[in-house]
């Protein structure tokens, strides 16, 4: 089958080649401080434990990897953007998107070009849920290589473009539809207990909402939800008509959830976490993901969807957040 291209050229102009290995941070406050918006890397294996920063501003890719319930920097690299300044909202307008987004399919040669992709290719799924929201267009936004004689600050058409031999390393970070990409215009950074307490928060709110939900609380419930909440089938009225209908034939309902991905970009919130779901006359497992809003100080959940997965591991994931939890309720 062919493949057809739809990720970005490149525009030539006469600025000179960057290096390409790692760099050290530009400043000391990015070795003290922690990204405001990556709050939270899960520890579940089903996930990836790697997560891609890109500083427009700055012209930096960074990898961050989890450790415990802390994130860290393990390296660093020059990156290009697209050619015209600013957040893509249309087709054609040469801008690199902000928002969460995940790698989705790897591409290699023949089925790119060498001259205009590098070695490598990964493609994300923007637009994604909030950019279909805003009703922006376009397609083909990849994260790839250039061939080392291109210059790597010449502007792409919206892709992130970094240079061979750093797309060969990116690899081994990427687990294909796992792997989020976050795009920011600039990434902020913030302390230790600033970081730690926004991750608590959100964790919160992750919680509340469990245990409404497997309360069947449904006034408490229908609080952490947007009016314009939609899911596969589903929109505001019928989901919750759907969740008092559920209420009258369950006697009971247990809500289980691994230790979720928290990542953040300006008022959007993407929670990911295995599930696992117990009635009495029901269980399922899956991944479980919430997309929310900023409302006043809280979030609004505007889209929830689910998927089916394994038993083993899920069961697994949340047996070892259990254990983690108790452990630390031990210690406190």
């Amino acid at each position: 089958m062919r493949l057809l291209l739809t990720g970005c050229a490149l525009f030539a102009l006469s600025l000179p080649v960057l290096a390409g290995p790692a760099v050290t941070p530009s400043s000391q406050i990015e070795t003290d401080l922690l990204p405001a918006s990556l709050l939270q890397i899960s520890e579940t294996e089903a996930f990836s434990r790697y997560v891609i920063l890109v500083d427009k501003e700055q012209r930096k890719l960074s990898v961050f990897e989890r450790n415990g319930e802390q994130i860290q920097k393990i390296t660093e690299y020059p990156a290009d953007i697209g050619k015209m300044g600013g957040n893509k909202t249309k087709r054609d307008d040469h801008k690199t998107p902000e928002g969460i987004y995940f790698l989705q399919e790897r591409l290699s040669q023949p089925k790119i070009p060498f001259s205009l992709y590098g070695a490598l290719a990964f493609t994300t799924n923007y637009p994604n849920l909030f950019d279909k929201r805003e009703n922006k267009t376009g397609s083909g936004i990849w994260l790839h290589a250039i061939p080392d004689s291109v210059p790597l600050t010449r502007g792409s058409r919206g892709c992130v473009v970094v240079r061979n031999d750093v797309i060969k390393k990116l690899a081994d970070y990427i687990k294909l539809g796992e792997t989020p990409i976050l795009i920011f215009d600039h990434v902020n950074y913030v302390s230790k207990p600033e970081h730690d307490k926004r991750r608590q928060d959100l964790s919160r709110f992750v919680e509340s909402w469990r245990q409404a939900w497997e309360n069947q609380d449904i006034e408490k419930y229908q609080t952490f939800y947007d009016e314009g909440f939609k899911a596969p089938g589903f929109n505001y009225k019928s989901w919750m008509s759907h969740k008092k209908n559920l209420k009258s034939k369950y006697e009971y309902i247990k809500v289980h959830l691994s230790q979720p991905y928290i990542v953040q970009h300006n008022d959007q919130l993407l929670v990911k976490t295995l599930q696992r779901y117990e009635s009495d006359k029901h269980v399922d497992y899956g991944v479980k993901t919430i997309y929310a809003l900023k409302s006043g100080d809280t979030y609004k959940i505007i889209r929830e969807e689910w998927a089916p997965f394994s038993q083993q591991e899920v069961a697994a994931a949340i047996a070892r957040e259990n254990s983690m939890t108790a452990s630390s309720q031990k210690t406190q």
